[in-house]
């Protein structure tokens, strides 16, 4: 039963509520058509002179190249990995007569030289997919700088048990290897100090909103109020009685 009137009750209310709100649509009628009227004003945010703005263009910058350029340079790279690569598969230690160190040491030497070489095609591959990443041309260039000691201890071995066409081969390649690395510095260079750049101007930004913020709000309210301290009250602390409270002494009884 209960149920019941309350359907019929919310059943009464509907129509009373959809009047008053058609009633009061009505009447918001002229206000919001005044209001729509009526101009909007908006502040205009003058940029303080003091706040630095990143430049427009990054061409004039020292060691810019478009991302075509440095696919074109990394495209270079590949082929003096790829030479380096053809090179080393001339090269075949059995055959070189040399003490047992010494071969040990070569042996070594060229499978360093190999894992430098499988770590640089890694690093210039996710490079050459990001050419903007300082992260990955820095890893680039790092690996450039760890075949190069390699490749040079390699030719210098094969120069004297080996014959001296290939040596002249490995020093070709080795100069090609060291024109790729002083080609990518001065790019390496820009994105390192274009990031740097970035985030000075934002620091500075920054710190020129907080202290302008911090002025106007100086300016709205005021100095800061000092506040008396005061020992809050807490709720529901325990209060400690006194034994003698607590423990009211029993009545004696007279004889």
């Amino acid at each position: 039963m209960r149920f019941f009137a309350l359907l019929i009750a919310l059943g009464l209310l509907t129509p009373c509520a959809s009047a008053a709100q058609t009633a009061g649509q009505q009447a918001n009628k002229p206000e919001a058509g005044a209001a729509a009227s009526e101009q909007i004003q908006t502040e205009k945010i003058k940029v303080p002179e003091y706040l630095q703005a990143p430049p427009h263009s990054m061409a004039n910058q020292p060691g810019y190249m478009e991302p075509a350029q440095t696919h074109a340079l990394l495209s270079k790279l590949w082929q003096a990995e790829a030479r380096v690569k053809d090179l080393l598969t001339q090269v075949h230690p059995e055959r070189m007569k040399m003490p047992a160190a010494a071969l040990a040491r070569f042996n070594s030497n060229l499978d360093v030289l190999r894992h430098n070489l499988d770590a640089l095609e890694k690093s210039r591959e996710q490079f050459d997919g990001k050419v903007d990443s300082e992260y990955l041309g820095f890893e680039t260039y790092a690996g450039i700088s760890q075949v190069l000691p390699a490749l040079e201890r390699l030719t210098a071995t094969v120069s004297r048990y080996h014959n001296l066409s290939l040596e002249g081969e490995f020093n070709q390649a080795w100069n090609n290897m060291l024109t790729m690395q002083q080609s990518l510095k001065p790019y390496l260079s820009f994105l390192l100090r274009n990031h740097d750049q970035i985030f000075l101007t934002m620091e500075t930004n920054l710190y020129g909103c907080q202290n302008q913020l911090g002025y106007k709000d100086y300016k709205a309210n005021g100095s800061a109020k000092y506040m008396r301290n005061i020992l809050p009250d807490f709720k529901g602390r325990r209060v400690h009685k006194n034994k003698t409270e607590s423990n009211p002494p029993t009545p004696k009884n007279k004889p």
